[in-house]
């Protein structure tokens, strides 16, 4: 069987009972979620439905036939993935995920506990989330000139559930406002990518695609590399991924006042439930976004794209 570009990234991160019942289903173009539960039956999520792996490798409606994952496949899974070295890998375990080649964020679960400095500490890992990240050019294309007005780029905050789409977005952004359109000049575009999973730039890959006038700073706090970029790299625009803390909304009031101009994403449902957050919430009853854009996945795999302005007019609504 040709290995795909997906296989290639991920199929040698499984054990052996697992990868040869799952490779003919990384081939799939629809594949988002491949979920490992301790004693459980191993999922197959699309962007349409959930299925279950069968011991034939074959994807089921049904649980009566399905692979049943072992804690020596979670055992052999993370060591793979953390390269036969936890300490290398101490801080992302923290944070209850590690970010594979290709940028696949792998989430963690399993017991916590607090170090003798008060750090939180992950171990005795009993379920694991693979989610696929795939860059898909032009998704944004039909609403972008909704982001822009004479030349200029509106504060924009993509607002979406885990899993609905707001990173790929978020990457397509980025690349138009960099290479720029038949209407829009290219601008420069920092990135703070704090999760290597924007541009998943590595020694071994040049990751994903975000424009030629973009510059990435990776695996930095959202907070600090907001402000190193501002001061370092002369931005028009920076953008970075899931943005709430109270770090975060700080930074955000200072470039703000510096005339750069923001694309930042949150998790939530609508603009409603992300007023009612503490920090992010002041922050944008106060100084709200030029522009919303709220994303939900459909049933048949697409997106349906919201755009609001500052005082949530709808301007824009469609499927992407």
């Amino acid at each position: 069987m040709e290995k795909t570009e997906l296989s290639r990234e991920i199929l040698h991160i499984f054990s052996d009972s697992i990868r040869k019942r799952i490779e003919g289903i990384l081939c799939r173009p629809d594949l988002t979620e491949i979920r490992l539960r301790v004693n459980l039956p191993l999922m197959i999520r699309t962007l349409r439905r959930e299925y279950y792996l069968t011991e034939e490798g074959e994807l089921s409606c049904g649980t009566g036939n399905a692979y049943i994952v072992t804690p020596e496949d979670i055992r052999i899974i993370f060591q793979k993935i953390s390269q036969y070295s936890l300490f290398a890998y101490k801080e992302e375990v923290r944070e209850g995920f590690i970010t594979l080649k290709g940028g696949h964020r792998i989430g963690l679960c399993g017991k916590v506990y607090y170090d003798g400095e008060g750090k939180r500490q992950l171990q005795q890992i009993s379920s694991m989330n693979i989610r696929i990240a795939r860059q898909i050019t032009g998704c944004c294309r039909t609403f972008f000139p909704y982001l822009t007005e004479d030349g200029c780029f509106f504060n924009t905050l993509l607002i979406s559930p885990p899993g609905g789409g707001k990173t790929t977005f978020l990457r397509d952004i980025i690349r138009m406002l960099s290479d720029g359109t038949d209407y829009f000049a290219g601008q420069n575009v920092s990135v703070v990518d704090e999760r290597s999973e924007i541009g998943n730039r590595t020694r071994l890959s040049e990751g994903f695609y975000l424009g030629r006038r973009t510059d990435l700073l990776d695996h930095c706090p959202k907070a600090d590399g907001m402000l190193m970029m501002l001061r370092t790299m002369a931005p028009q625009i920076i953008a970075a991924d899931e943005i709430g803390d109270a770090g975060d909304i700080e930074a955000l009031r200072y470039i703000r006042n510096c005339g750069c101009r923001l694309l930042m994403t949150v998790h939530g449902k609508d603009v409603g439930d992300i007023l009612e957050r503490p920090f992010l919430g002041e922050y944008l009853r106060k100084y709200p976004f030029e522009r919303y854009v709220q994303i939900q996945a459909e049933k048949t795999g697409r997106r349906r794209v919201d755009i609001f302005d500052a005082r949530q007019n709808r301007v824009w609504r469609g499927i992407t």
